[in-house]
């Protein structure tokens, strides 16, 4: 405990921590903490559909190895050499769903770095600064949920039938196929639970329509 407050109390809490269990211990602490502040903050930024649980467990992984690689190479300029040039032949071929992804990543990667070299200021300002930030500009950019509208029918009603929807503000066209006879029209519209029921009473009381079918965006699968 001595060690621990000894260490903090150091100026601007920058001081490396030697390679003995109880450094160790102190760097994989402070990377537990400041990860936890990484990850509540991409639970914030993320929605149902975008929150990727594996990949939220693939941060907290990086960071321990990033601290874990740092703590080992800082005073070994020959193994950290030899690190680089293993790292150097990895190649990640994953693609990211959200472009922040890639941000999260660097975060958790100096979060490692930060704590292996003890500097446990400057890793705890930055991490609560930054996550402020991302959360700002992640709520700013937030769009509301949509849910998307199938409506099959004869192709006499189709007109009629994109009318009403164009009414809905925020109603946007993402397919229209058409056959001989047959329509099918894919509207996404604004998430609206108390109008939800009259549209799909209005479409069904249209005559030539064979089916109305409204996906929530939670019935979406999230890999």
């Amino acid at each position: 405990m001595n060690q621990i407050m000894v260490q903090f109390a150091s100026p601007l809490f920058m001081t490396p921590q030697e390679f003995t269990a109880m450094g160790i211990a102190i760097d994989l602490l402070f990377t537990s903490v400041m990860t936890a502040v990484l990850l509540f903050t991409y639970w914030l930024c993320h929605d149902a559909l975008t929150f990727n649980r594996k990949f939220a467990v693939t941060l907290v992984i990086l960071a321990y190895i990033s601290t874990l690689l740092m703590a080992l190479v800082q005073n070994n300029p020959l193994l950290s050499i030899g690190v680089m040039g293993s790292l150097s032949i990895c190649r990640v071929r994953t693609n990211t769903k959200d472009a922040r992804d890639i941000g999260f990543v660097f975060w958790a990667m100096a979060i490692g770095i930060t704590s292996a070299v003890g500097a446990f200021l400057v890793g705890l300002i930055s991490s609560l600064l930054l996550g402020m930030v991302i959360h700002l500009l992640s709520a700013g950019i937030q769009k509301k949920e949509n849910q998307l509208v199938i409506v099959r029918g004869l192709n006499l009603q189709i007109q009629q039938v994109q009318e009403l929807l164009n009414r809905i503000p925020g109603s946007n066209v993402c397919s229209q196929n058409l056959t001989a006879e047959s329509f099918e029209l894919v509207y996404e519209i604004p998430t609206e639970s108390n109008a939800e029921q009259a549209l799909i009473q209005n479409l069904n009381n249209m005559d030539g329509i064979f089916g109305v079918n409204i996906l929530a965006p939670e019935s979406q699968i999230v890999h």
